[in-house]
């Protein structure tokens, strides 16, 4: 039985969504393609190049939970991971970029199972939104990868969360060592 790796991307290769037909209007992704990313660190001669990969379920939720008016449509990617298309998480979506470009100044804290989180951001009206952006990251072949596992609208401030610093986090994966776990109480 061969061993599945998760997205195992070489240099050449890239990781995208296909466009998806929303009630007659096609809907694109371009702004969730994978990316290779450097963070350079600002007082020390330090930087971090990561791989960064995007699930789908940045763009969809749980059919059941799907509050579309249409009912849910289904967005085609996996069969055992059925998921509909949300036009609000899709709509979000397009901060990711943002977010992801400047991680280093982002409130970044424990998500629980090894995961990270950031959240908070402000809409095209100035609205504050905490926005919940889920990552794990890993070290493979050498490269430091970081995927965004789910990212969704929170109805207000997550309760009681610890900081990490996301210097930390690269250099720990970066050199081999433990990532930063959430004091136990």
């Amino acid at each position: 039985m061969s061993l599945k790796r998760l997205f195992n991307l070489a240099d050449s290769e890239y990781q995208f969504w296909k466009p998806f037909d929303y009630h007659g209007t096609e809907i694109h992704f371009e702004h969730l393609v994978a990316r290779k990313h450097t963070y350079v660190h600002p007082q020390r001669n330090e930087q971090y190049t990561l791989y960064i990969t995007l699930s789908h379920h940045v763009f969809t939720v749980d059919p059941d939970k799907s509050k579309d008016p249409y009912g849910p449509q289904i967005y085609p990617h996996k069969p055992e991971d059925p998921r509909a298309f949300c036009p609000t998480r899709y709509a979000l979506s397009f901060h990711l970029a943002h977010i992801l470009e400047t991680l280093p100044e982002q409130f970044c804290y424990h998500g629980g199972y090894s995961r990270y989180c950031t959240c908070k951001l402000e809409d095209d009206d100035g609205n504050e939104i905490f926005y919940q952006v889920v990552f794990r990251v890993w070290k493979e072949q050498g490269k430091m990868r970081f995927h965004v596992e789910s990212a969704y609208p929170l109805p207000g401030r997550p309760a009681k969360v610890k900081k990490v610093n996301f210097w930390v986090i690269c250099h720990n994966l970066l050199n081999n060592k433990k990532l930063p776990k959430p004091s136990s109480k």
